[in-house]
């Protein structure tokens, strides 16, 4: 395990300058990645609605969190451009220069746009093939799922969402310092699961829950809905990573230099 902060930082800021390369060699092949991960995170999120459509609200919380780290293992270790860790990598590409402003601004959207192809098709597919449990049930959990979530006041769904990725951030750094392909899976899990089971606002999620919301047979949302979660929740989840990882581990980082010295 790393014990000082500057080599993660350096790691990340690095990879920040290799993904805008890859959008400049590739921007065809960078968007595919973007759309796996937008399918990957909404498979986890199909998996956790799944498993929950069932269950007592007491334990469910628990059961999708449990449920939906799979998402991120995916977006890991299988590969995929991820918007929510996008905004760790660029925070920390931007604090070190390794990519512009620009660069950032690109990266943001091409990987944001493709997360949400991604939670749109594969929500298309879903529910072409029934919708699951998740439609079966929906007047049971699915229908107040997702009013909850473009009902609730502008205030607190920013402040899930800032919560949302501090932890989802937090989850890819800490594996970035672990050894051992276990050790980081259950780590990235067990750090989504308090995101999950706490309610924090995730936007690529929402992209394939709310999609699957207005496919839904008798929807209870419409498109306004969904377009004023997933700006809300988009800028908070920047909001969280920017300044609770990235801002955060920059100052953190300066005891580095103290170590060094002594």
């Amino acid at each position: 395990m790393s014990t000082g902060y500057t080599s993660t930082i350096d790691t990340y800021a690095t990879l920040a300058a290799t993904k805008a390369e890859a959008l400049r060699r590739s921007p065809a092949g960078f968007f595919a990645g973007a759309i796996l991960a937008g399918t990957y995170i909404g498979i986890a999120m199909i998996l956790a609605l799944s498993t929950g459509s069932g269950l007592e609200p007491g334990v469910r919380p628990l059961v999708m969190g449990a449920t939906f780290g799979l998402g991120l293992i995916l977006t890991v270790f299988a590969g995929a451009e991820l918007f929510t860790g996008y905004v760790m990598y660029l925070g920390f590409g931007l604090a070190k220069r390794t990519i512009t402003v620009a660069d950032a601004v690109k990266l943001t959207v091409v990987v944001w746009i493709g997360n949400l192809v991604g939670g749109v098709v594969l929500s298309l597919v879903f529910a072409a093939g029934g919708g699951g449990a998740i439609f079966a049930n929906a007047d049971a959990m699915f229908h107040g799922y997702v009013q909850h979530k473009v009902s609730v006041d502008a205030t607190a769904l920013l402040a899930r969402a800032i919560l949302c990725n501090w932890l989802v951030c937090l989850a890819i750094w800490t594996a970035a310092r672990m050894t051992g392909d276990a050790a980081k899976c259950i780590g990235m899990a067990w750090i989504l699961l308090a995101f999950v089971a706490a309610g924090f606002e995730h936007s690529v999620a929402n992209m394939t829950a709310l999609t699957l919301g207005l496919l839904v047979p008798n929807a209870s949302i419409d498109i306004e809905g969904v377009i004023r979660n997933l700006a809300i929740v988009s800028v908070g989840n920047i909001i969280g990573g920017l300044v609770f990882v990235v801002g955060g581990y920059l100052v953190a980082a300066k005891t580095d230099v103290v170590t060094a010295t002594k």
